[in-house]
């Protein structure tokens, strides 16, 4: 299975670099015109010749590049959609995850061939495939256990606390264990005949521990896993100083002085770093025998993460040349330094999937993204996806079967990114899609697409004449204008002078445009002043009816936040700027938030007063840093909670501007979130989270220079043409309730804040399943009896035949 994997990843290294099946010339360009579609978000384009492509008869030879283009090569499959804590058995016949919380937590095991599931309450677990076993920790307690016959057994002795079991040599169970009252953490071994002893010595604490083939364990000195916050899992730990491998056979420990140290697979070398005056070393040192390390790295540049291929011939490590994290490779001798990647992201963890394939990640912790490298070539693809255009899935877990055939990886595959479940996946570098399952994807794809794109004309073409006015007259030139000016106030933190200043110069703009100004000043914290600035545009119609565009214009402490937040606050003015003197039917608010980066202080000041003046909001749009691009590519992400709002940003992006737009639902730690709190799911906005991976972010370095003006103009644009529709059709209804009559189902719900509303439209299914809609000019409305659980939805409709944004949705009991 080993050979075959390396295979099918040598294969497809080969394809990308050209070297795949012949291909002519036309199909080539072809392909090439169908990749330049789908680059510049023309995806109905790219998606229909990539069809047509499939479908001809040299279309196996594009199959794998097309499959990388629109999402995964590999079959993936779904393990759980509330897992973490991804690992494999020693032989890599289970995979393990965990999931539940507090006392009520639970190890669940899957075999390979996903035709057995077990768990066991409790978490900690390690799996032995030799002798069939499984060891965990329940209640504190280390519990073993026959997976066939489901005979279980306890650690004799009660009065060891327990952390970390692992298999070792001849199936016996080591572990770290902490006597009653002792202050040492010793090693101890479990054996197969039901003695435990203790494997070390020394009076010291130990911690992190882990293990290799051949009966090496690694553990680090000075750490107490059995502490708040100690190292009772299998991770590194950047602060630790020394650690120590032991060799079980020998009984041998040799000891090190250096952070992050990494086990080859089969225990024989450990790969670790140091830092001494100025420099940083790469340190490389066999575990048998007392050779000396070996210095394979040595400057003063940044590096982490250091790991060894299987074969302990290669290391790889990230390090910083510049700004942004990189992976780089080097002999284990100390020669033939390479650098692997050039991504503008941070390229960040490596491991090893074989001796010459690389499994790393691309982006900061929100939102990271696994690519597999042929480290030969320094060919790159992307590994995991969710196969769909448009909504982002961050990964957060990574874990390589001890073969290399198959990885692990927990997710957010459906985008959600604000509840607490993640998924658990696991793809076989053996088992590629097909031709008819790559066909099927992509035409998912494009009727999805096409569907996105027919909503978006069906909605904005009433008021395209209305809006293309205003976003035309956005102005990049006066976009750069408010940047360069609020570059010049350096941190803008809410205990730096730089605040004042901002809020000074943010009201004078404000007031240029004409507009009344609030200040909003309150004291955060003993001695600290601040204010949000607020500049409304009155409704015409609908005044009451309230709508609020945002962005923080406060900074980190050290750095003067170029992208997060000026870029968004320069979109704001613009927004503000071009709508200043055409009033729409609802009243916007465009509020410039402090305090972000202190804890959403302004949004959640702000949010105070319009709840103690019983203010009717009933959308909002938090816009928060869209300044940094990538590549070519002028795109970033839609962060919601309503899917309504959404698609309507998708739609204004698409017909307004030249943005391509992603999504997430996302809204935790930004401004969003307190009005989410507040108001429920009525949250939309740009941001170039989870999405992108700004390595300026929250740096000294996130400066002026860095800044794409285009891509901030291109998200003002879809940003004004989003605020005018919004606020030129009803708001979602509200009070939305169901009940059961004897022969009916009754609906009521508030009525419409907007005073332009005429008409309701109510939808559902019947009992057959057949769409039905009615109209009620009254928030009231009587349909037949309904199956429980079904779905009712209602949108208002004002005198103009414009629906609203989104429907409110709720179940028949």
């Amino acid at each position: 299975m080993v050979s075959t994997a390396i295979h099918r990843l040598s294969v497809v290294a080969l394809a990308l670099l050209g070297a795949a099946t012949p291909t002519s010339a036309q199909s080539e360009s072809e392909f090439t015109e169908a990749r330049i579609a789908w680059e510049r978000g023309d995806y109905p384009t790219a998606l229909r010749g990539f069809e047509r492509i499939l479908q001809a008869p040299y279309g196996r030879a594009f199959h794998q590049r097309i499959a990388l283009v629109t999402g995964e090569l590999f079959r993936t499959h779904e393990l759980t959609t509330d897992g973490r804590a991804v690992r494999f058995s020693n032989g890599g016949r289970w995979v393990l995850f965990e999931r539940g919380s507090g006392a009520d937590v639970w190890t669940v095991l899957v075999r390979n061939d996903l035709a057995r599931r077990d768990s066991v309450r409790g978490s900690g677990a390690s799996i032995d495939d030799a002798t069939g076993r499984i060891a965990w920790l329940r209640q504190g307690r280390l519990v073993l256990k026959e997976l066939e016959s489901g005979r279980e057994v306890m650690l004799p002795d009660s009065s060891l606390a327990v952390a970390t079991p692992l298999f070792g040599p001849g199936g016996d169970v080591f572990f770290l264990g902490k006597r009653s009252g002792a202050t040492a953490v010793h090693l101890f071994r479990w054996r197969r005949s039901g003695e435990v002893e203790q494997v070390t010595t020394t009076e010291e604490l130990r911690g992190g521990l882990q293990g290799a083939g051949h009966g090496k364990f690694l553990y680090q000195l000075g750490v107490d896993p059995f502490a708040a916050g100690g190292l009772g899992g299998r991770g590194g730990g950047a602060g630790v100083r020394e650690f120590a491998i032991l060799d079980v056979a020998t009984g041998s420990e040799r000891r090190f002085e250096g952070v992050a140290p990494s086990l080859a697979a089969d225990g024989s070398a450990v790969v670790y770093l140091q830092r001494l005056g100025g420099e940083n070393l790469v340190y490389v040192a066999r575990t048998n025998g007392d050779a000396q390390p070996v210095v394979v790295r040595r400057g003063p540049e940044n590096v982490d993460a250091p790991a060894l291929s299987p074969d302990g011939k290669t290391v790889a490590f990230q390090m910083m040349p510049r700004e942004d994290w990189e992976i780089y490779l080097v002999d284990a001798d100390g020669k033939n330094e390479r650098r692997l990647t050039r991504e503008i992201q941070h390229d960040v963890l490596p491991r090893w999937v074989s001796a010459t394939t690389l499994l790393a990640m691309i982006g900061e912790p929100r939102h990271r993204r696994s690519y597999l490298y042929d480290v030969a070539s320094g060919a790159r693809w992307r590994f995991f996806h969710n196969n769909t255009v448009r909504t982002v899935s961050p990964e957060y877990e990574w874990a390589v079967s001890p073969d290399g055939s198959r990885i692990a990886i927990v997710a957010e595959r459906d985008g959600d990114t604000v509840s607490p479940e993640r998924g658990v996946y696991v793809t076989a570098l053996t088992d590629t899609v097909s031709q008819s399952e790559l066909l099927a994807r992509i035409r998912e794809q494009l009727a999805a697409e096409l569907a996105l794109r027919e909503e978006a004309q069906r909605r904005f073409a009433p008021l395209a004449g209305e809006i293309r006015p205003f976003v035309e007259a956005v102005s990049k030139d006066r976009i750069y204008g408010y940047a360069r000016d609020l570059f010049q106030f350096d941190s803008k933190y809410i205990t730096q002078p730089g605040n004042a200043r901002a809020i000074a110069y943010l009201d004078s703009v404000y007031r240029s445009f004409g507009y009344e100004t609030e200040l909003q000043w309150f004291e955060p914290r003993p001695g600290v002043r601040t204010a949000n600035i607020v500049a409304t545009l009155k409704g015409t119609v609908s005044p009451d009816a309230v709508y609020v565009v945002g962005s923080h214009f406060d900074s980190v402490q050290g750095g003067p936040g170029a992208d997060d937040n000026s870029s968004g606050t320069t979109m704001l003015l613009e927004t503000a700027r071009v709508l200043a003197g055409r009033p729409l039917p609802a009243t916007v608010k465009f509020v410039s938030f402090t305090g972000e980066e202190a804890g959403l202080l302004g949004s959640r000041e702000f949010v105070r007063r319009m709840q103690a003046d019983s203010v009717r909001l009933v959308g909002v749009l938090n816009n928060d840093m869209m300044g940094w691009s990538n590549d070519q590519r002028l795109d970033n992400t839609i962060r919601y909670s309503n899917p309504g709002i959404r698609d309507v940003q998708h739609g204004a992006a698409l017909t307004f501007s030249r943005l391509i737009t992603y999504d997430a639902l996302y809204y935790k730690s930004t401004d969003a979130a307190a009005f989410y709190e507040a108001y429920g799911d009525i949250v939309g906005g740009f941001g170039s989270y989870p999405i992108l991976g700004n390595p300026h972010y929250h740096q000294r370095h996130d400066v002026l220079e860095t800044i794409n003006f285009e891509q901030v103009t291109e998200n003002t644009r879809a940003n004004v043409a989003t605020v005018m529709l919004l606020a030129s059709v009803p708001s979602r209804v509200t009070g939305l309730r169901v009940q059961r009559l004897q022969q009916a189902i009754e609906l009521r719900w508030q009525p419409s804040v907007e005073r332009d509303v005429v008409r309701y439209t109510v939808a559902y299914q019947d009992a057959s399943g057949t769409e039905r809609t009615l109209t009620t000019s009254e928030p009231v409305a009587r349909l037949p009896l309904l199956p429980a659980a079904s779905e009712v939805r209602v949108k208002a409709v004002n005198r103009r035949g414009l629906d609203g944004w989104d429907w409110a949705r709720v179940r028949v009991p």
